[in-house]
This record gives structure tokens, C-alpha cells and sequence, in this order.
């Protein structure tokens, strides 16, 4: 078995966790074989690509499909060339929809997602075959190690940005009659959490006059790069509510916000500049608590933020969703508290600041959980089992031709 790894670039994210997975196929044997489609040539790359003959490439969110042209149709280039190329979603399957809605009609296009909502905004840019589902994870091996003395009492984990400047940038485009539907959409999402952004923008689009619906409805129609990214800035506008809402009543009380901060500061915040993600761990390492709010784009799974605070044995305080007990345990492994109830965020807030050795115990129970479940061992052995399973089904069908 061969597999190309495809990325853009040296600095990948947290998608630096799953190079795990290229150690862990090559102890079983796969010939792995790394390309930076951002370093020189393309050309070059890409006939490289070609000459190390895959039977799988593998990418972050179709970064790195590659599209040719044969006969004057423009197709991507592991279906002209006759290999799987495997896209696993880290994201909001929404936010990549020019390259999603290129690869409607790829035969040899398989998205594993993250997240299993993803699979729903799949079928919504036209992906019907099924996919398949992993949970976030931490490479051990990559981590920093926390620190055994704790001298920051609370982080509070971005981005943050005032929700007031991304509804400027979002509606500049916008008709100005679709001008409420936005604010609508936006609020319905922050007053609802576990809401999936298109079942949201459906049923809030039906509380409109039949007269705007048909005018909505024939502008997505003729529309449809400009809904998507109307959908992308109602699920932005509502996070950003969501982390604005909490710092907003927590001011006097200390804490340092990581991440890119465009506001302005509430009394006792710090917003601490950071040049590299690790630089944000060791901080976050440094602390007894760290203050997470889910973004919209993350409606069902964990993420992998809060499983690296958990591994940097910072506390996590996480708003509860109904799936979050099925990865970490409330109030044993995580701290939970209600997105829209402000008197319980103060409450936690205060009462582990006055008991910081508490904080302390949940973050290590929380490391130790993320240490026994988290790890991508399950994970590389699951994708391993599937790639071997299209192999065998493509040589019964190879068969069953001939």
C-alpha cells in the first residue's frame, strides 16, 4: 500500500497530531511518502506525486485536492490518475465549500470528518456516499509537558472578537432586506448551542413573510457561493457572540485571553501575545484553569483544543452540550457550565478561583483521561482497517470483471 501525505506548508495546526498517523502506517508496512505542495514547483510536486503512483493521498479539510483538465473538463486528478483521495475534516465542512462543490461528481473523493454533523453539511454541498468518523485526538509525542507549578489562575481560550465588527465585515454584500434574517439566524444560534446551522437558517427563514421567503429563496438559488458564505458568517457572528457574552460579566476578574483579541479589554483581562501554538500551550500549561466556549462549528464532538488543555493538565471549563459526557466526565475530567446562564459561569469562575487545588485535581484527571482514550493509536489502526477494506472490495470487483 502507498499513501501520499499532502500539505500546505511546515506549520500545520493542530493537524500537526495526525503526522502520528505517517509513523504509525509505516510501522505496518505502507510506504508513506510526504509532499509539500507549497514548497517550489507545483508541476514538479504534482509529477512526483505522479511517479510515486498512490493507491491514497490524504489531506486537512481538501486543501490539497488537485484539479486537471482532460478533454476540456476540469477534474481533480485522482480520478483521472485512478486513486482515493481521503479528506479528513477538522472543520466545519461549510467553511471549504469551493473545493466541496468542485468534487460533487469525484468518484475517488472519501471525506472522514471529525465531527458527525459534518457529514449532514456533506450532503448539503452534494457529497450523498457515506463517510467515515474519528474522534479528535493529542499526539503524546508532539505535547509540551505542563508545568508542575501553576502561576496563572485562569485562561480564556480564543479567538475573541466583538461580534459587532464581523457583522459590519458580513453585511457589507448583503441586500439590505436580509439584513434582519442575519441578526435573526445569529441570535437563534447564540440562544441555541446545540443548533446545526442549516437546520437553523431553515427554520428561522420559515418565521419571515412568504413574500421575503421567495425572494430569499431565488437569491440562494442563483446564488450559491454567496448563501454558503452567508452561512459561514451567521456560524462565526454566533460564536463570537457566545465568547463575548461571557468575558462581558467577567470583568474584574483576572485572567489572560490567548489567541487573536479585537475588542476591547475588559477591566483585569490581559490579552497575551503569542507567536506559535506551542508558545500557547506553555502558557496554558502554566495555568490551573482554562475557559473554553465551543464554537458553532463544533456541534457534537469534542474538538481538539480542549483535549490539548486537558493533556496540558489545565482544567477545562467547557459550556455543557448533551454529547460532551460521552467524552470527558462533568465535574470529574471537566468543568461544565450553562452557555447562557450567567450566574452559574460566575459561580464556577469564582468558586475553583477560591479553590484552585480542586482545579488542579480535575486537570490531572482530565490529562490522565486524555492519556487513556485520546491517543491516535485506535485512530490510525481504524483508517488503516479502511483503506485496506476499499483495496479488497476494488480487487473483488477486479475480479468479478474479469
Amino acid at each position: 500500500m502507498k499513501i501520499a501525505f499532502l500539505r500546505q506548508g511546515e506549520d500545520l495546526g493542530i493537524h500537526r497530531h495526525f503526522l502520528s498517523f505517517v509513523k504509525l502506517f509505516k510501522q505496518k508496512g505502507v510506504e508513506v511518502r510526504d509532499f509539500d505542495l507549497s514548497s517550489g514547483d507545483l508541476q514538479r510536486v504534482v509529477n512526483e506525486l505522479l511517479e510515486f503512483s498512490p493507491i491514497f493521498s490524504l489531506d486537512f479539510n481538501g486543501s490539497c485536492v488537485i484539479f486537471g483538465e482532460r478533454e476540456g473538463e476540469r477534474l481533480p486528478i485522482s480520478d483521472a490518475f485512478g486513486f482515493v483521495h481521503v479528506s479528513l475534516f477538522t472543520d466545519e465542512p461549510l467553511f471549504h465549500f469551493p473545493v466541496l462543490l468542485d468534487l460533487q461528481r469525484s468518484n475517488n473523493f472519501l471525506p472522514v470528518v471529525t465531527d458527525l454533523k459534518y457529514a449532514d453539511s456533506l450532503r448539503f454541498l452534494g457529497h450523498e456516499r457515506g463517510t467515515f468518523y474519528i474522534i479528535p485526538f493529542v499526539d503524546p509525542e508532539i505535547m509540551p509537558q505542563p508545568q508542575e507549578e501553576k502561576d496563572i489562575e485562569l485562561v480564556f481560550l480564543g479567538p475573541v472578537v466583538d461580534p459587532d465588527i464581523l457583522a459590519r465585515d458580513a453585511l457589507k454584500n448583503l441586500k439590505e432586506n436580509f439584513i434582519p434574517y442575519f441578526f435573526e439566524l445569529g441570535e437563534f444560534l447564540f440562544r441555541n448551542p446545540e443548533a446545526h446551522i442549516l437546520y437553523a437558517s431553515e427554520y428561522i427563514i420559515s418565521m419571515f413573510n412568504p413574500s421575503f421567503q421567495e425572494e430569499f429563496n431565488q437569491w440562494r438559488q442563483e446564488n450559491t457561493q454567496e448563501y454558503l458564505r452567508f452561512l459561514n458568517d451567521a456560524l462565526l457572528y454566533a460564536t463570537a457572540r457566545k465568547r463575548w457574552y461571557i468575558l462581558s460579566f467577567l470583568d474584574g476578574i483576572n485572567l489572560k485571553i490567548l489567541g487573536v483579541f479585537e475588542g476591547e479589554l475588559k477591566e483585569g483581562h490581559e490579552h497575551v501575545d503569542v507567536q506559535s501554538w506551542d508558545e500557547a500551550l506553555e502558557v496554558i500549561g502554566r495555568s490551573h484553569m482554562t475557559l473554553l466556549s465551543f464554537p458553532h462549528a463544533v456541534p457534537t464532538s469534542i474538538g481538539f483544543a480542549p483535549l490539548e488543555v486537558a493533556y496540558m493538565e489545565s482544567a477545562p471549563l467547557l459550556d455543557f452540550k448533551a454529547t460532551l459526557p460521552g467524552f470527558l466526565t462533568p465535574e470529574k475530567e471537566v468543568i461544565t457550565y450553562l452557555p447562557l446562564d450567567r450566574a452559574d459561569i460566575e459561580e464556577k469562575v469564582v468558586y475553583y478561583l477560591d479553590n484552585p487545588h480542586e482545579a488542579r485535581e480535575i486537570g490531572k484527571m482530565a490529562r490522565e483521561r486524555v492519556l487513556q482514550s485520546y491517543t491516535p493509536e485506535d485512530r490510525a489502526e481504524f483508517l488503516f482497517n479502511v483503506f485496506q477494506d476499499i483495496i479488497s472490495q476494488a480487487m473483488a470487483g477486479k475480479e468479478t470483471s474479469d
